[in-house]
C-alpha cells in the first residue's frame, strides 16, 4: 500500500472519532485487559485547552478500520478505556475549539495495566507517524513499541511551530517528515 493511501486510510480512521484499542500481540502479567488514560489538550496554537465532551476511539494500528472501543471525553477532557494487552494503541480524539475542527491523538504502550499519558499536538503527529508505518508495511504492529513511541514524539516536537492543526495534510506533512527523520521511529 503506498504511503499517501496509508495515510488516508489513517486519517479516515481518526476522523470517524471511534475508539479502539490494541496493536500487535505480547505482554505481561496474568490478565489479558489493560487500561489506558490520560488527559487530552488542544495544541498551543489552537489555546491548549482540555478536548472536552469529545468522541474518541482506541484502535490497533495493525486494523485502524476495526474500532476496539469508543466513548467521549470528560468535561475536563480526561479519556479511558479497558482493551486487550496488545504492544501499543493510539487514541484518537476528535475535538472542536475556536470554531475549528481538531484531531488530538496519541500512541500508548499497552503491555501493562494503567498507562497513562497526556495528548497534544506533538503527539498526534507522532501517532499518525506511527500509524502509518504499521498500515503500510514499514514496521509490524509489535515494534510499535514504547521505545519507537518516544523516538517519534521526541522528533515531532520540531515540527509543532510549522504543522496548522486544522489542515489535516499539514500534519500528514509533518508526520511523513518525522517518519523520514527517525526511520519511521527506529533512532531518535
Amino acid at each position: 500500500m503506498d504511503v499517501r493511501r496509508a495515510v488516508g486510510a489513517f486519517g479516515a480512521a481518526l476522523t470517524i472519532g471511534v475508539l479502539v484499542a490494541g496493536c500487535g500481540g505480547g505482554g505481561a502479567g496474568s490478565s489479558n485487559r489493560v487500561t489506558v488514560a490520560g488527559d487530552a489538550q488542544f495544541p498551543l496554537a489552537n489555546g491548549g485547552g482540555p478536548v472536552t465532551n469529545a468522541p474518541f476511539i482506541i484502535i490497533d494500528p495493525d486494523r485502524p478500520d476495526d474500532p476496539l472501543s469508543s466513548d467521549t471525553s470528560t468535561d475536563t477532557g480526561r479519556f479511558f478505556g479497558i482493551i486487550r494487552k496488545t504492544v501499543s494503541v493510539a487514541v484518537i480524539l476528535s475535538g472542536s475549539t475556536q470554531g475549528k475542527s481538531i484531531r488530538v491523538s496519541g500512541l500508548l504502550p499497552a503491555e501493562s495495566n494503567n498507562t497513562t499519558k497526556t495528548l497534544d499536538g506533538h503527539t498526534d503527529i507522532a501517532c499518525e507517524a506511527g500509524v502509518g508505518a504499521v498500515i503500510d508495511g514499514e514496521i509490524s504492529a509489535d515494534e510499535l513499541d514504547a521505545t519507537r513511541i518516544a523516538n517519534l514524539e521526541n522528533a515531532a516536537v520540531q515540527f509543532i511551530p510549522t504543522t496548522d492543526f486544522t489542515n489535516p495534510a499539514s500534519v500528514t506533512q509533518s508526520a511523513l517528515a518525522v517518519r523520514a527523520a527517525t526511520d519511521d521511529g527506529a533512532h531518535p
